[in-house]
Order: structure tokens, then C-alpha cells, then sequence
């Protein structure tokens, strides 16, 4: 679906997604320049293209500003913002290789131990681990420095013994990493 505002002259596509876990009507701007309105599925039933096309008007200038730096962003980083399965196919085993590599040596070091290791086209993390020690990296970290690549192999190892971002969390991760905060900040301008 098309959303204008002859107003101001914004325009953007969006789509609708019904989810059943969703509580509130939200919307979700992805990496891939995707907007998204989440529409909760259960009393929500009834809720009109009017009421949206309401609610988008309310949040046109968050969408358009994301969507802005998102565009700024796959400009100056095409590779972390390239989506095809195409691209993601040609460098997965180099990705699996290197995160692999990290993950024992970090593995090694730390005392660690994790149970699988997944290399993904995921959209909008760089990792993830689970509460079964499965841990699931982007392919895109290839594309990352090598302080950064350590920093997010790091952090998800750190939640194989603590599951959450706690002080305990953060003082595991410094006592690897000590410039963490520095590395973390890097990341977020990418991301």
C-alpha cells in the first residue's frame, strides 16, 4: 500500500502484517527500507485503512527520518545493506569460517561452550543466542572490522552465562573486551 501526505509531499510504501502476539498497533521500519504496520490480529479486527493511513500521518516524520538514514547508510556501507539471497549464498562459507574461528578461540579463551553455530541473512541483528547455547550470527560481520566482528562474537558468547544485559553481562563482556563501549558505539552508527 502507497502512503501520501499531499501536505508535505511525503510518500513511502508500507505493508500490513497481522501478528497474534502483537498487543498494539506499531510500526516497524527495517534495514531494507520495508515499513511495516503491525496490526495485532485478535480485537483488531476492524481496524479501517483510514485509521492507519491516521496513525501513519501521526508518525510520518519518524518514518521518513529512518527510512532517510537508512538510505544514508546503504550508500556508505552497500554490503551490509545488501538483502539478495544471491549475495548472501556467495559469502556464507567465508562467514562461516571466520565466526567459527572467533567463536572457538573466544570459546577457548573465555571456558565456554555453545551447542550450534548458524550463519544467517537475518535482517535486523548482528547475533543471537539461545537459551539452548545455539548461537546465530549475520553473514554480514564479514563485512565488519575485526574489532567489531570480536565485540558481537563476544557479546553473544557472554549470554551463554548470562542470559540478559545485566551489570554481571556487561562486566564479562569488559573483562574480555575492555573497549567494548567504544566498539559498541561504532556498531550502532552502522546499524
Amino acid at each position: 500500500m502507497i502512503f501520501e501526505d499531499k501536505e508535505t509531499g511525503i510518500k513511502f510504501e508500507y505493508e500490513i502484517i497481522r501478528r497474534r502476539v502483537a498487543k498494539n498497533l506499531k510500526v516497524k521500519i527495517g534495514k531494507d527500507c520495508r515499513v511495516e504496520v503491525v496490526v495485532p490480529a485478535g480485537g483488531w479486527r476492524y481496524v479501517t485503512n483510514k485509521y492507519i493511513e491516521k496513525f501513519l500521518l501521526e508518525r510520518k516524520e519518524f518514518i521518513t527520518s529512518a527510512l532517510s538514514r537508512y538510505r544514508k547508510l546503504a550508500k556508505r556501507f552497500p554490503d551490509l545493506f545488501n538483502f539478495s539471497v544471491d549475495h548472501y549464498r556467495r559469502h556464507r562459507k567465508m562467514a562461516e569460517e571466520l565466526i567459527k574461528s572467533k567463536v572457538d578461540y573466544f570459546c577457548r579463551r573465555m571456558g565456554f561452550r555453545y551447542n550450534r553455530i548458524s550463519i544467517r541473512n537475518q535482517k535486523t541483528r548482528w547475533g543471537s543466542c539461545s537459551s539452548r547455547g545455539n548461537l546465530n550470527f549475520s553473514y554480514r560481520l564479514i563485512f565488519l572490522s575485526p574489532e567489531e566482528q570480536d565485540y558481537i562474537v563476544v557479546h553473544e558468547l557472554c549470554h551463554l552465562k548470562e542470559q540478559n544485559h545485566s551489570r554481571k553481562f556487561w562486566a564479562l563482556v569488559e573483562e574480555i573486551l575492555p573497549d567494548y563501549k567504544k566498539i559498541h558505539k561504532t556498531l550502532q552508527r552502522k546499524s
